[in-house]
């Protein structure tokens, strides 16, 4: 099958029912839309890119959580790792690090090892590395919990 890529040039595309069965499962990714609202947990065992509006906490213990430049999160954020671009009131806990970037405005508490903010980045809150390991083993226990699998 050929797309179309963004310059306008054809490029080759397989179906998924051509790829191998024994090739790697490719890093799964869930996307919420600009007009999805969701009120409650979100939780996932993949990435998750947050356009939209969510009331609520977020869990993605193994893998990472990016809030796009229109997302706002009302609620904590737990992730391996964890980039802000849009609105975030809540404490973000980082397994690994935390960015927040120019166009970002984060209201709460950011605990990771590893944190960057970009100049023009607004924070309200605090920062704290050093408790970073302690946090995330409370919010994995947490995510492991209330795992159903």
């Amino acid at each position: 099958m050929r797309r179309k890529s963004a310059e306008g040039t054809l490029v080759q595309f397989e179906s998924p029912a051509t790829i191998p069965s024994e090739a790697p499962n490719p890093e799964m990714v869930t996307d919420v839309g600009e007009t999805v609202t969701i009120k409650g947990e979100l939780s996932a065992r993949e990435h998750v890119i947050i356009n939209g509006t969510v009331e609520g906490d977020v869990s993605v213990p193994d893998h990472g959580v990016a809030i796009g430049p229109q997302g706002n999160i009302k609620g904590n954020i737990f992730a391996k790792s964890i980039t802000v671009l849009g609105r975030v009131i809540g404490t973000l806990t980082a397994e690994r690090s935390a960015e927040v970037r120019r166009t970002a405005q984060v209201e709460g508490e950011l605990i990771a090892p590893t944190v960057v903010i970009d100049d023009g980045a607004l924070l309200q809150g605090s920062i704290d590395t050093s408790k970073a390991d302690i946090a995330i083993r409370v919010a994995r226990y947490r995510a492991d919990r209330d795992d159903p699998a």
